[in-house]
C-alpha cells in the first residue's frame, strides 16, 4: 500500500512538474513550433528550478532526505536570481516585458511587478527553508507536505498570476512556454 501511495504521488508530481513546461506552443497560424534552440535567461532559470523540484520529489519518494535538503538549499540560492533576471538592467530590451505586454517606460507598473515578484521570491525562500528543516529532521511525510506547499503557494500561484494569462493574448509568444 505504501508503494502504491508513493507511486501515485510520483505520477502526480511528474504531471505537475512536466505539463506546464512544454517545448511546443501554438503560434498565430495555429501551427506547433519547436523552441529547442531558444535560450532566454528567464526560461533557463525556470528550467533550473524545475530540475531542482523534480530532484526534491525524487529524493522525498526515495527517502533520501539529505539530498532533498541540499536541493532545497539550491532552490533558495536560485530564487535570489529571480528579480535579477526578470528585471535586468536593460529594461528597454527586456524580451519578457515585450511578451507580457509591459511598457518598459511605465515605472509604476514595473515597480508593482517587482514588489509582487519579491513577495514570491521571499515565499520561495521561506517554503524551501521549511522543507529543508523538515528533511534534515528526517520527516518524510512533513517534507512532502512542505514540498507541495512550496509548489502550490509559490510556483503555481505566481504562474497563474503572471504567466498563464499571457498565452490568452493575441500574437506570437516566443520563446514559448
Amino acid at each position: 500500500m505504501k508503494h502504491l501511495v508513493l507511486f501515485v504521488c510520483l505520477l502526480i508530481g511528474n504531471f505537475v512538474l512536466n505539463v506546464p513546461v512544454t517545448s511546443k506552443v501554438i503560434a498565430e497560424e495555429g501551427k506547433a513550433m519547436e523552441h529547442e534552440g531558444v535560450i532566454a535567461p528567464t526560461k533557463e532559470l525556470m528550467r533550473e528550478v524545475e530540475n531542482r523540484l523534480s530532484n526534491m520529489l525524487t529524493g522525498i519518494l526515495e527517502n533520501n532526505l539529505k539530498y532533498v535538503a541540499n536541493e532545497a538549499g539550491a532552490v533558495v540560492d536560485q530564487s535570489y536570481k529571480i528579480n535579477q533576471i526578470f528585471f535586468d538592467f536593460n529594461m528597454k530590451e527586456n524580451r519578457w516585458f515585450e511578451r507580457a505586454g509591459i511598457d518598459p517606460g511605465n515605472a509604476n507598473e514595473i515597480s508593482k511587478l517587482k514588489e509582487d515578484f519579491s513577495f514570491y521570491q521571499k515565499e520561495i525562500v521561506d517554503k524551501a527553508l521549511k522543507m529543508r528543516k523538515k528533511a534534515l529532521a528526517g520527516e518524510q511525510g512533513e517534507t512532502f507536505r512542505a514540498f507541495t506547499e512550496l509548489v502550490e503557494k509559490t510556483c503555481l500561484a505566481c504562474h497563474s498570476k503572471h504567466r498563464n494569462w499571457l498565452f490568452d493574448q493575441p500574437g506570437f509568444h516566443d520563446p514559448g512556454r
